[in-house]
């Protein structure tokens, strides 16, 4: 339950699916990184047990450990150092976690480039960055093509060629935006982006100074001077001014710090650029540093690091980091905490740290505004100018021995994790230098053929034999120093007794594509794929193309590569030999993350350790000749490779047919504004092609004209009340769509390759479809993938194995964070419907192969209304083909017409006006410190609240973001997790807050929040006249903003249909209404739903840490006057659904 990054939709495109995307993604010119290991595909129960959390993920708890499933395939992406932390406007990052994140289209726009991990040392002497000379040129381009032949004459034309052709940037035919490049006086390297139609501008500075620069008696440092560099400037003094400056605005800010790296970046409505471009400038001219805020940040990075002590993920990642040479900068803590930065003088230390490495010569600056490239030029000279040059060396690592000596490889790692998940990690060193790994991208070949789910390969075959869940394999380190290739893979419970046989298949086949599966066409196939992505490239959020730019122009490319075009790749098969002939089994590590085999009787001679900053339990074991043995044996071709397996073939689903429906707009001409009759931005709502008592289609392909892209999306909710008539029913729905999911991933693989998705699962409402892909095939990919998942096979060994999956997940939840804990069980407290996770457990345990079986004509013959939109490039007729297709495919023959459904608006449990209820429950990991709190303020249903008063509901939203994170997390310091802020779930409003810390009880954190939200109607009684109309300004903005490609303009329409709403114009009414708000209605509305006890309805989940009792806090405010309730089912009990009426 991970909410997207605070500067994108908080609802994604329903549609989105990251399968063939990620291949494609896989063959882009920047390279990717792997995770340490896959993510299982998420199965249904979790939809089920989350439901009615919408409102508390609205308040962005946190920005992600793991990778965002927004990223954009153009990004370069490194290792995660520093993620950026979970506040709506201004964060200071987390550290240590491997990048795991699906892949999504690269027409969704660039992804923020998340870091790689970890500390430096103290900077050794510089190594220049290597700049090809000629010949190398020569030798390089003839490589390209060893079939090419030319004189050198020719050849030496080629080069001077290319030359030029590396300092041109290359954008997509579908790009709008202007570009330019400057070098300002002191040396700043900027990038300035000129797009007239934006509502929303962004800006990135990223510094060539990450944690590999921590001196190692004060490691953390580059990431405690990130936190540092928020607090405070010369000409702006006050901590929190760039922050209020953004939120009163409609923006926000994050940074993170990456090995090598550190980026800082906001984004902020249009209109108020020039103002925020002017206090991030300051950032890098005259910070403060104030001593008061030295403390107080070093508890904010301890605090972050004891929120990821329990986490799987780091653990194991910080064991591979102690196996690393120690002389590298890579074998060390890079998060910090107070042990490491606790210093006397700590703030002298800082300070002498930024003289080091920070400087503008070392810096490189994005800029994207709607203004013309001679305004963003002036403002940027001006503002930036001031920046320091120090003309510091660019810090490089340059060690004697490798960072991973020889006398470790191979070795295995056996690792005790805290969730019951079995984790298999491969990993080697790779030889090949940075530059051609980051431009030829061989590991994006291997990855593509690794990872495929194609019949006949090597993830196929394993899941056959029910031992594997998923695999991937990629590059997840990759610098100008050190790069390791690694194969992760997620095993079931039969898998951890076949481990060896796992790791023999992977090296028979990466033996046989390296004797057989090297092919030009193959590749050929990848890169035209990435180029037809390119072609259409839709634009995204500007903070991620300038995140994305201001870091991959640290790495001092070619600017023809900023973009990542595909064209530049280049065929180079001795790259890709040579990154195969480097993953010998004598350069293994072998990582082992299981409670099984690690509680398994070990030899006495076998040492167990404890790794230092998470404390993890390993051994570590030399890896036996005769395994040795055979898996050389596989990779050299000396052993057949298993019949069974089989590379992948051509791709039958490449799309060729790009012809329009609606004539797309001049370029100039596509985002204009279309006002209403007062003046207001408003789209045209989709036509309701069919309304009957039973099914109801709904149409848009006005979309092409601003968005010329010949692709299409169909969404569609069949609702039924079957699916949620008792446990075992929804147990029952939800294994059915894993079976089809696992099922399609296989079978659907290579038109999924081909930019194709398709996805069926459970609903509140029922169940759904969504499909969307390049409209050339739509109707007939469809018409497959409904046939398939109507009668999948089913698979003895595949059922048990999902349901073991699904049983595995379960019992792991009680491991996950506090704050997710506490948010499932908010949703759970007033969810009307659904059922208990132990009720689920029960229910899927109880389950067998023949009740799926059984089931499932039940499901497709009960009574069930359709409701479709298809939305893109179809013709009206096409979309009622589609409608009639769902409804023949999924309706059993001789069925009768399904009955009308009524409305099926659905309501949360009303706490009751007057009434506060807490529920204190205790973790059940006994281990974890951490404790949260989340507090639910319900501000009344959709039928009960005028759109006025649903107006100042959003605006407080927006309105407390900010301060609720300056008082509870930066000056009281109560943990690293706190969020504030309005959501709605099931038709219900709410402001809901939510803290978490390993320092204070979650009462302590109760009474905190109650005492903010006490103290905040003075603060609205008291707020300028100025500051209030810049909130109402900034909302109303982020209500009319404008939808930037096909995605968005589908989810635009869906919400209202989903619901049951079907106000397309709802943000108008509300932007009308927001006109009318007063301070006066603010401060009544707020004393009303918030301050006064016997009109307010308050409830609050507290997750109590075992450690709870050791804890001796005295609370600083009164205790929260609250009812308390054992048990989350007994409030549930106690409450009653808001009236549909009232």
């Amino acid at each position: 339950p991970k909410p997207p990054p605070p500067h994108q939709h908080s609802t994604p495109t329903p549609t989105e699916s990251p399968r063939g995307d990620r291949i494609r993604a896989m063959m882009a010119t920047a390279p990717l990184l792997a995770e340490l290991r896959p993510q299982p595909q998420r199965r249904g129960w979790k939809k089920a047990m989350l439901v009615s959390t919408g409102a508390l993920l609205a308040c962005a708890v946190v920005f992600m450990l793991l990778f965002s499933s927004h990223s954009s395939a153009q990004s370069k992406d490194k290792n995660v150092a520093c993620l950026g932390c979970p506040r709506p406007v201004k964060a200071t990052s987390t550290v240590g976690s491997i990048p795991n994140r699906p892949l999504t289209p690269r027409r969704s726009s660039f992804s923020l480039r998340h870091a790689q991990d970890y500390a430096r040392a103290s900077r050794p002497p510089e190594r220049q960055p290597r700049k090809p000379s000629l010949p190398s040129l020569l030798e390089r381009r003839s490589q390209a093509d060893p079939r090419e032949s030319k004189s050198r004459s020719t050849r030496v034309q080629a080069v001077e060629a290319a030359a030029t052709e590396d300092a041109v940037l290359i954008t997509s035919p579908n790009d709008d935006r202007e570009y330019r490049t400057i070098t300002l006086q002191n040396g700043l390297q900027v990038l300035l982006v000129s797009d007239e139609d934006a509502d929303n501008a962004a800006a990135a500075m990223g510094i060539a100074c990450g944690s590999w620069c921590d001196p190692p008696e004060t490691l953390g440092m580059a990431h405690f001077l990130e936190h540092m560099m928020f607090l405070g400037t010369k000409k702006f003094p006050e901590e929190n001014d760039y922050s209020s400056y953004l939120s009163q605005r409609g923006g926000m800010s994050n940074a993170y710090t990456s090995s090598d790296s550190t980026v800082f970046f906001f984004t902020v409505d249009a209109d108020y650029f020039e103002g925020a471009l002017d206090r991030f400038a300051q950032f890098f001219i005259e910070p403060l540093f104030n001593p008061s805020a030295t403390d107080r940040e070093i508890n904010a990075i301890d605090s972050e690091h004891k929120q990821y002590l329990q986490s799987d993920f780091r653990r194991l990642y910080e064991v591979l980091k102690s196996q690393a040479n120690p002389q590298h900068p890579f074998s060390r803590f890079a998060t910090g905490d107070k042990t490491t930065l606790q210093k006397d003088d700590i703030r002298d230390r800082l300070i002498k740290f930024h003289d080091e490495y920070y400087s503008a010569n070392l810096m490189r600056l994005t800029v994207c505004g709607k203004e013309p490239l001679d305004t963003l030029q002036s403002w940027v000279e001006k503002m930036f100018n001031e920046v320091p040059n120090k003309d510091l060396p660019k810090p490089a690592f340059p060690v004697d021995s490798p960072v991973v000596p020889e006398e470790k490889l191979p070795s295995k790692i056996d690792i005790l994790p805290i969730a019951d998940e079995h984790s298999l990690l491969l990993t080697w060193p790779v030889p090949l230098e940075f530059e051609e790994l980051n431009r030829e991208n061989p590991q994006g070949y291997l990855s593509y053929i690794l990872s495929s789910e194609a019949p006949g390969g090597l993830v196929s075959e394993l899941k056959n034999r029910e031992w594997i869940a998923s695999l991937s394999g990629r590059t997840f380190l990759q610098n100008k120093d050190l790069n390791l290739f690694s194969v992760s893979v997620d095993l079931t419970d039969s898998g951890v007794e076949h481990i060896d046989e796992v790791i023999d298949m992977i090296y028979q086949y990466l033996g046989d594509v390296l004797r057989n599966g090297i092919n030009r066409e193959q590749w050929q196939e990848l890169v035209n794929l990435a180029e037809v992505d390119f072609r259409f490239a839709e634009k995204g959020d500007p903070g991620n193309l300038a995140s994305h730019t201001a870091s991959k122009r640290l790495q001092d490319l070619p600017l023809a590569d900023l973009l990542s075009p595909p064209s530049r790749q280049l065929w180079r098969p001795d790259l890709i030999q040579q990154l195969i002939k480097s993953l010998k089994p004598e350069k293994m590590m072998l990582f082992v993350s299981s409670k099984k085999p690690f509680n398994k009787q070990v030899a006495a001679s076998t040492e167990e350790h404890q790794e230092k900053w998470y404390g993890t339990r390993y051994r570590r074991s030399t890896l036996t000749k005769p395994q040795l043995k055979l898996w050389d044996a596989s990779f050299s071709g000396h052993r057949k490779v298993d019949p069974n397996l089989s590379l992948p073939s051509a791709n039958p689903y490449v799309p060729s047919d790009f012809t329009l429906v609606e004539e797309p707009l001049p370029l100039k001409q596509r985002r204009k504004k279309q006002e209403d009759e007062t003046g207001l931005w408003s789209v045209n709502p989709p036509k309701l092609v069919k309304n009957t008592t039973s099914e109801t289609l709904w149409f848009s392909s006005q979309a092409i004209k601003e968005f010329p892209v010949p692709r299409a999306q169909v969404l569609s909710v069949m609702r039924t009340a079957l699916s949620q008539q008792c446990p075992k029913n929804q147990a029952l729905t939800d294994i059915y769509f894993d079976i089809i999911g696992d099922y399609l991933m296989e079978a659907l693989y290579l038109p999924s390759v081909a930019g194709y998705s398709f996805s069926m699962g459970n609903s509140e409402a029922g169940f759904s479809l969504a499909m969307q892909g390049y409209s050339e095939r739509s109707l007939e990919f469809l018409s497959n993938a409904l046939d398939m998942a109507i009668n999948p096979p089913f698979n003895p060994l595949r059922f048990e194995s999902i349901k073991e999956e699904t049983l595995r997940a379960f019992k792991n939840f009680y491991q996950s964070q506090p704050y997710e804990q506490a948010s499932h069980f908010m949703g759970r407290a007033t969810n009307p419907e659904g059922f208990s996770l132990k009720e689920l457990e029960k229910a899927t345990a109880e389950v067998t192969l023949n009740d799926v079986k059984a089931y499932i004509p039940k499901l497709f013959a009960s009574e069930w209304s359709l409701e479709t939109l298809v939305n893109g490039n179809l013709k009206e007729s096409q979309a009622e083909d589609i409608n009639n297709l769902i409804r023949t495919k999924l309706q059993p023959a001789g069925t009768n017409a399904t009955a009308a459904t009524p409305n099926q608006q659905k309501f949360q449990l009303d706490v009751g006006e007057g009434s506060s209820y807490t529920v204190p429950i205790t973790l059940a990991n006994p281990e974890e410190l951490n404790s949260a709190t989340i507090v639910k303020y319900q501000l009344g249903s959709r039928k009960m609240l005028s759109t006025k008063d649903l107006a100042m509901a959003t605006l407080i939203g927006s309105m407390i973001q900010e301060p609720a994170f300056d008082e509870l997390r930066t000056k009281q310091q109560l943990g690293y997790i706190v969020s504030a802020g309005m959501g709605v779930s099931q038709n219900v409003f709410a402001l809901s807050a939510i803290v978490q810390g390993a320092e204070h009880s979650a009462e302590y954190y109760d009474s905190q929040i109650e005492a903010f939200c006490k103290n905040f109607l003075s603060q609205l009684k008291s707020m300028p006249e100025e500051e209030l109309n810049s909130f109402k300004a900034s909302l109303e903005s982020a209500l009319l903003r404008r939808d930037l490609n096909l995605g968005d303009r589908g989810v635009r329409f869906w919400d209202p249909i989903a619901k049951q709403l079907y106000n397309f114009s709802w943000n108008l009414e509300r932007v009308k209404a927001l006109r009318t708000v007063t301070r006066d209605d603010l401060v009544k509305f707020y004393t009303e739903k918030i301050v006064n006890p016997s009109t307010r309805r308050r409830i609050s989940i507290r997750m109590e840490s075992p450690a709870e009792a050791t804890r001796e806090v005295p609370l600083v405010n009164p205790p929260v006057e609250a009812v308390t309730i054992a048990e989350v089912d007994d409030l549930r009990a106690r409450l009653k659904p808001f009236s549909s009426t009232a």
